[in-house]
């Protein structure tokens, strides 16, 4: 039963107990001791009532299937220039919607796995969330090893500690940066996506960029 379930987590990806339960047609008391082992050999991670399949090498789109290895290359290699998708649509010869799900999935994964990572630090060393608004919508902010994370939902935890007077001054210089280069109403949608990609961003030569987006992939 148990490899047949993490089969269907791996699938779902992100999911409740009860749906799971119904996808799976089996009893929420079944399933409990279950995802807690999951959860305990680290295979998922639990968030606010939430599952998520700990899955390390990201699940590629069909685009990827559809493009040389060459394109895919300069794809990368574009994003991480921060080429605009109308000259990227010209230099490759691709349509600007083809050029967007392929940033859409870079900042996806980028996203995704700075949440795991957040994740794992929360669990190990709780600490009290900083929340800003953007586009009216609230967003949520942790900092970990001289590192910022942001979340679409707030980590709560009974014994968590407040910010750093150091982290609490670089949160407001990268919030500051943050508040500037969200300014565009093209970030709202995907929001959480396009704040993990900024923070990626800050301060990063190119040659630093394009090797983390590789191996991001290629994981």
């Amino acid at each position: 039963m148990n490899a047949n379930l993490l089969k269907t987590c791996k699938h779902l990806n992100k999911f409740t107990l009860d749906e799971l339960a119904a996808i799976s047609e089996t009893d929420r008391k079944l399933l409990e001791p279950v995802l807690k082992e999951f959860v305990a050999d680290k295979k998922l991670i639990f968030r606010s009532g939430i599952y998520f399949f700990n899955n390390t090498k990201p699940i590629l789109p069909r685009l990827f299937q559809h493009n040389s290895d060459e394109t895919i290359d300069m794809t990368m290699k574009c994003f991480c220039a921060d080429v605009s998708v109308m000259k990227v649509g010209l230099i490759l010869n691709l349509n600007v919607d083809c050029i967007c799900n392929f940033n859409k999935f870079f900042r996806k994964t980028l996203y995704e796995k700075q949440e795991l990572e957040l994740c794992e630090h929360f669990r190990k060393q709780p600490q009290i969330v900083r929340c800003r608004m953007f586009f009216d919508t609230q967003m949520h902010f942790y900092f970990y090893e001289n590192k910022l994370y942001v979340s679409e939902e707030i980590l709560e935890a009974s014994n968590a500690k407040p910010f750093t007077k150091e982290q609490i001054q670089e949160f407001k210089k990268i919030y500051s940066f943050l508040a500037r280069v969200t300014s565009h109403n093209k970030n709202e949608t995907n929001l959480s996506h396009h704040l993990a990609e900024m923070i990626w961003r800050r301060n990063k030569p190119f040659e630093q960029l394009l090797p983390e987006v590789k191996k991001l992939i290629n994981a």
